[in-house]
């Protein structure tokens, strides 16, 4: 019986990396990590299963993936999100015993996770990187030399994101920096300070390729995000298909030094005041946009699937496709809501509507994880706005309510 594929979380990536499976007609089986995830809404999950805290308790993914050794054995196991990466490399050895390995060592993983980590190799290689000014504390934020606005960012776990809902923060000025510090410590978390390289959405580049099993690059595909949500740091909401030469050796370099294998996705920013590259971060695991790389004829998750479950030789050439790639919930929502700066240029926006476009989400063939998407926003905006008019109805009341002065000779 061909094996199949799990995949690990259900957000866009995951919605993406079932379908890109479901082309080669591969069973899949999904494995939900967070309560907004969608990719039990595709038709195209097989199975499905649940580890909704798989950020405090890594051992419940594996306690599953055991579970269900006898009927998965031989699959390949494909994570979308870093607490899935994570858990996978630190089993490693254990799961190798039913299922083909298809994400690095612990120590290699850590390579990409820890992100100063990532930025010492990086530099050791010759790449440039932001400024590092030290970790989100006290010390760091009386420094003297700090040249604003700065990131802070976290430096591993998922902790951050459910304390901020953001991936990471940014300080105009040492007010703001202060209290980014005493809300990162007030909740035990682990975070860095950068410096923040100016430019707008437009000039963050992404390198991705797929290293085989000896190293080698069997696929490779580049993408230029045109916007962000949030804008300069969130992730991207529409890329188009571009091609930085500069960027492919320094990234080979890097992935061959850290002795990367599988999946990768190294994201630049084109530095304005010098124009050089900068390294942001290295993703080991399928990024949001991959869906864009299996329209130009690179399918990651079935390059993954191909290497470790039917142990092929496998390898793809990108294809030229005049297309973009939009996440439509995330686009339509920030450019409603969020401030547009003086790059913002309206006809731009809509000209990219007017392109070939594949969605992160939407999908003819495969409708209910998008309906499901925006259904998960109205009842969000409800429960918000609810909550809002109490909050408003019980401010009414307190300052309403009378207050009685006693007589001076009654005061203590």
């Amino acid at each position: 019986m061909t094996p199949g594929a799990v995949v690990i979380g259900g957000y866009a990536n995951g919605v993406s990396a079932l379908r890109s499976l479901a082309r080669a007609g591969v069973r899949t089986a999904v494995v939900l990590t967070s309560p907004h995830d969608i990719a039990h809404h595709s038709r195209y999950a097989h199975e499905v299963h649940r580890v909704l805290d798989l950020h405090r308790r890594p051992d419940g993914l594996i306690d599953l993936l055991q579970d269900q050794a006898r009927r998965w054995k031989g699959w390949a196991v494909i994570p979308t999100n870093d607490n899935a990466l994570t858990a996978l490399s630190s089993y490693r050895e254990l799961l190798t015993r039913w299922y083909p390995p298809t994400v690095p060592e612990p120590d290699v993983v850590r390579q990409v996770t820890v992100k100063t980590n990532t930025h010492r190799i990086a530099a050791e290689a010759g790449i440039s990187v932001p400024r590092y000014y030290g970790a989100a504390n006290r010390h760091t934020a009386a420094r003297n030399d700090i040249a604003y606005p700065v990131v802070v960012k976290p430096a591993g776990g998922s902790g951050f994101w459910e304390k901020f809902q953001r991936k990471l923060l940014v300080a105009r000025d040492p007010l703001e920096l202060v209290t980014a510090v005493d809300g990162i410590e007030r909740a035990g978390l682990v975070a860095d300070v950068y410096e923040l390289i100016p430019g707008g959405d437009r000039q963050f580049f992404t390198y991705t390729v797929y290293l085989d099993r000896w190293g080698r690059p069997a696929a490779e595909f580049m993408f230029r995000t045109l916007r962000k949500g949030p804008r300069f740091y969130g992730a991207a909401r529409a890329a188009e298909p571009a091609m930085v030469h500069a960027l492919r050796e320094p990234s080979l370099e890097l992935l061959r030094r850290m002795r990367w294998r599988g999946i990768a996705s190294l994201e630049y920013k084109l530095d304005p005041r010098d124009r050089r590259y900068r390294l942001l971060e290295v993703d080991g695991r399928c990024y949001p946009s991959h869906a864009l790389a299996a329209r130009c004829a690179v399918n990651y998750p079935l390059l993954v699937w191909r290497e470790a479950a039917l142990r092929q030789n496998v390898s793809a050439a990108a294809a030229l496709w005049p297309g973009i790639w939009l996440h439509l919930h995330a686009d339509l929502l920030y450019t409603a809501v969020q401030e547009r700066d003086a790059e913002w240029r309206w006809g731009d926006f809509v000209g990219s509507y007017l392109r070939p476009w594949v969605d992160a989400v939407w999908s003819a063939a495969d409708p209910t994880p998008f309906l499901a998407q925006w259904a998960g926003t109205v009842r969000k905006a409800s429960r918000e706005n609810r909550e809002g008019r109490q909050m408003e109805t019980a401010r009414a009341r307190i300052q309403s309510m009378p207050v009685t002065i006693p007589p001076r000779s009654e005061l203590p």
